[in-house]
């Protein structure tokens, strides 16, 4: 048992030396933000510009912009202690070999890291350019993976969603049913301090959404006659805001086939608007469309997060076994 006892000792003594090593603890920071680690000079140069021009562009389908992540910058110097614990952080390395790598719970958990390597900042510019997409989204897969584990502690029973559509979602307990009487269309609200998050499911049939460079024009044409009959507005249509078009991005949903579509909708004839991400997942058990839809009606807040909480719901999806 001595022998065992200085063992231990002495393994405990090697990883307090080693400076490679870290002691994992809970991470910290709000969902959205990212620290930034660079020195002073080069985050008000070139590199500061076109790290911003990638992480803070402004989200899809908000009217008035909002930076898809908050960014807060600190010195290389400065990375130590509390920050060291910072869930997301982006870090700059001045490198002869130029790329971009991905450290996961170096120094806390969750945590996720992206180390941008260059020679000078052109390079690193260069780079930041080149793997913007591939930045953005796993940073914001990140996100949603950590609010939904957040979303996961306090769910909504959705069993009749469930027995209706085939698929299990994850909803937080702050939503409730607004339309319960309708068979083929669910209706979820959350009601907020500035307004109201919305969540809408229903199915379609295929030969509704053709996957070809009409697909936009589909979308909307059956988002604007579900939610028109569906949803009720005073005086007022439910609708998809005409002067503005939609983005449409192929992706998957529960490793099926989906269109995302992000944009803003309007009540006709009201001054009543907001930001929506839809999503239309191909189902080839039925042969058709599931859509899930979030909606945000909060005109006078910043509507980022909210948007961003609806994303992670919708994402959450999961289709039965056949």
């Amino acid at each position: 048992m001595k022998h065992l006892f200085y063992l231990l000792l002495f393994s405990i003594l090697l990883v307090s030396c080693n400076e490679k090593s870290v002691v994992i603890n809970d991470s910290a920071g709000r969902l959205n933000d990212i620290l930034v680690v660079i020195d002073n000079e080069s985050w008000d140069s070139q590199i500061g510009d076109s790290i911003r021009a990638v992480l803070a562009r402004p989200i899809d389908g908000i009217v008035r912009e909002e930076p898809m992540f908050s960014l807060n910058q600190v010195k290389p110097q400065s990375f130590e202690g509390m920050l060291k614990k910072s869930r997301n952080y982006l870090f700059i390395q001045r490198s002869d070999s130029a790329g971009v790598s991905i450290r996961k719970d170096k120094y806390a958990r969750p945590q996720l890291g992206v180390i941008v390597r260059g020679a000078n900042a052109a390079d690193i510019s260069r780079v930041l350019s080149e793997n913007a997409d591939e930045i953005i989204t796993v940073f914001n897969d990140s996100e949603v993976a950590e609010k939904q584990r957040l979303i996961s502690k306090v769910k909504l029973n959705t069993d009749q969603i469930t027995e209706r559509f085939g698929i299990k979602i994850n909803v937080p307990t702050a939503y409730r049913y607004a339309k319960v009487e309708d068979p083929d269309f669910t209706w979820l609200r959350r009601d907020i301090v500035e307004g109201t998050m919305d969540i809408m499911i229903y199915e379609v049939p295929l030969k509704e959404i053709t996957r070809d460079s009409a697909v936009v024009n589909d979308i909307v044409r059956v988002r604007d006659s579900v939610g028109g009959m569906k949803i009720p507005v005073d005086d007022g249509i439910f609708q998809t805001e005409p002067a503005f078009s939609p983005f449409v991005n192929e992706t998957e949903i529960d490793g099926k086939f989906a269109f995302e579509t992000k944009g803003t909708w309007e009540a006709k004839n009201k001054f009543m608007a907001g930001p929506f991400v839809n999503y239309a997942v191909y189902n080839k058990e039925k042969n058709n469309w599931l859509i899930i839809e979030g909606f945000v009606s909060a005109p006078n807040a910043e509507q980022r997060n909210y948007l961003f909480e609806l994303e992670a719901i919708l994402k959450s999806i999961e289709f039965a076994k056949p």
